[in-house]
């Protein structure tokens, strides 16, 4: 178990600083301050000499400052009609592009040429999403006749892998 009398501190950070470290060497006391690892390594890169170029002053320690915002005081709406996807494939423009495909639709004919994909999480504001935009993609395309679409459950992977409903649209 360790004890407090086997951590020291780092005289330039602040880190802890185990006796482990000063055995094996990676953490050791350099012009009579204790350095953690980090502090030794920055060290030894300046070269090791005795004028650090400062880098080891207090005064060079103090906190980093961030950049005040614009003095404006322009309010940011954030609202639904702010958020706008940013690619095409996103937009579900041009994943489907009729115009690189050989076989022509046949909207009166007998089976289906054609499929398209929605996708949305598991949510009542995600599927009443997805129902606007298949109908919007409905409403674009009034040359569509849908053959038939078919509904599954699904693991997507984002920020998080979560299931989502996978509707594929035939026509």
């Amino acid at each position: 178990m360790i004890g407090d009398d086997d951590i020291k501190v780092c005289e330039q950070c602040g880190a802890s600083v185990y006796q482990e470290h000063l055995d094996s060497g990676i953490a050791r006391q350099v012009n009579g301050k204790m350095l953690c690892a980090h502090c030794l390594t920055e060290y030894e890169e300046s070269g090791g000499a005795e004028d650090d170029g400062g880098m080891f002053e207090e005064e060079n320690l103090s906190p980093i400052e961030l950049e005040e915002d614009s003095k404006d005081d322009t309010k940011v709406e954030m609202s639904s009609t702010r958020i706008h996807l940013q690619t095409e494939a996103a937009r579900g423009q041009g994943v489907a592009d009729d115009g690189k495909f050989k076989r022509l639709p046949r909207p009166d004919g007998v089976g289906a040429t054609r499929c398209r994909m929605f996708h949305c999480r598991i949510s009542q504001g995600a599927t009443d999403f997805m129902v606007n935009q298949i109908n919007e993609w409905l409403d674009q395309h009034s040359d569509i006749t849908i053959k038939f679409a078919t509904t599954t459950i699904g693991m997507f992977e984002g920020k998080h892998t979560e299931p989502n409903l996978i509707t594929t649209v035939f026509y």
